[in-house]
């Protein structure tokens, strides 16, 4: 039994910006070294690479194909409305790789109904959930990963949280935001992400009432409306929107995944 799992998944959707395969593959070795329980959704050719490195570590490995991912059946009618000229004219920032590949929304929705799988599987005995990208490990900085991951201290303040789901938001960047009661409907148009993507999670219950939060927010108001943001903002949306549901880690040092080093960190006695 153990009390927190981490959810992740990996598929080459031969990104349009150029980040190659393998330096994926080269962050996620290093990810796989996180002494704690997984459960991984991947391709059936990373199942052997997922073996080899986990081993005795408590891992559910569960193999997919791309059609397989939960929001695949949207990635036509997602790409149509990248493509579209009112699109590109009414949302902010349409550079962005989300504005212009639909795999890469397609994957960034479908965390949260991987999410919700792995509540309900629960393989590891655990009450506590979090998604952490695959490639996270990039931003591990100097976390000695022979630890047990995360620390005890982390443990009781995620006991002390309660039924709630824990973001980071990047408090010194967007201050308007982050101070804001609320936001508008439009701020799903907006390219400013001041709710972290890569690392976030909580109570069980919690996990799968935001993930259907979330999807609610992704298919009622964006694709039904013939837009796409990231999930970044569909979560800076639902803050405001729903406060009683989420904690906050208020992030304040610049660190994209600070959160990650706070959930590994043992109070000094």
């Amino acid at each position: 039994m153990s009390k927190v799992t981490i959810v992740s998944a990996l598929f080459d959707i031969e990104r349009v910006d150029g980040r190659p395969w393998e330096e994926y593959l080269k962050w996620f070795d290093e990810f796989l070294k996180l002494k704690t329980p997984m459960v991984l959704f991947v391709s059936e050719d990373l199942k052997e690479f997922i073996e080899e490195r986990r081993k005795d570590i408590p891992t559910e490995i569960i193999v997919r194909t791309n059609e397989e991912i939960p929001y695949y059946n949207l990635k036509d009618k997602i790409q149509g409305i990248l493509d579209s000229d009112d699109y590109k004219t009414s949302i902010e920032d349409p550079a962005r790789i989300e504005c212009k590949q639909a795999m890469y929304s397609v994957i960034q929705y479908s965390k949260f109904p991987w999410l919700k799988e792995a509540v309900q599987k629960n393989p590891h005995g655990s009450d506590y959930f979090f998604w952490l990208d695959a490639g996270g490990s990039r931003f591990f900085g100097l976390y000695d990963l022979e630890k047990e991951y995360p620390s005890k201290t982390a443990l009781k303040s995620l006991k002390d949280m309660g039924d709630c789901f824990l973001v980071q938001m990047n408090t010194e960047y967007y201050t308007d935001l982050a101070n804001a009661e609320t936001l508008p409907l439009d701020y799903l148009y907006d390219n400013r992400s001041y709710v972290l993507g890569s690392m976030f999670g909580g109570f069980k219950y919690a996990v799968e009432r935001v993930s259907d939060m979330v999807e609610e927010i992704f298919l009622e108001e964006m694709i039904e409306n013939d837009m796409v943001n990231n999930e970044q903002i569909a979560l800076g949306y639902l803050i405001k929107k729903y406060p009683d549901e989420f904690a906050l880690y208020e992030r304040t040092n610049g660190k994209h995944m600070d959160i990650f080093r706070e959930l590994g960190e043992e109070e000094e006695e």
